[in-house]
């Protein structure tokens, strides 16, 4: 059974392709895709030069430190709001099948 080499397949191989982590099949499969597409092979070495382009966000210490305790008393405040609208459900439910105990015993 042979498998057709896709435009997709190539793709998922490039970044390690790229970084040199292929065997020597994979890197030999890559290539002869590439000679035999020349228009996928000029996408892929655009897309490398792009996040070259764009300039990378640098934070002080500091300034990631207050990023990461914002998001850790952002989780903690989700945590309370989902632990207390679980427990209002419960006690909800609980007086409802109190409610329907009393009412069974009144009829």
């Amino acid at each position: 059974m042979k498998l057709e080499v896709t435009r997709s397949v190539v793709s998922d191989l490039w970044p390690l392709y790229q970084s040199g982590d292929v065997s020597t099949d994979s890197r030999t499969l890559v290539d002869a895709f590439l000679a035999e597409d020349r228009a996928f092979a000029a996408t892929l070495v655009q897309s490398e030069r792009l996040p070259k382009m764009m300039p990378g966000i640098r934070l002080s210490p500091d300034a990631e430190r207050r990023l990461l305790d914002d998001a850790r008393q952002r989780a903690r405040t989700k945590l309370l709001l989902i632990g207390g609208a679980m427990a209002l459900a419960g006690l909800l439910t609980i007086g409802a099948f109190a409610a329907l105990l009393v009412f069974a015993r009144v009829l």
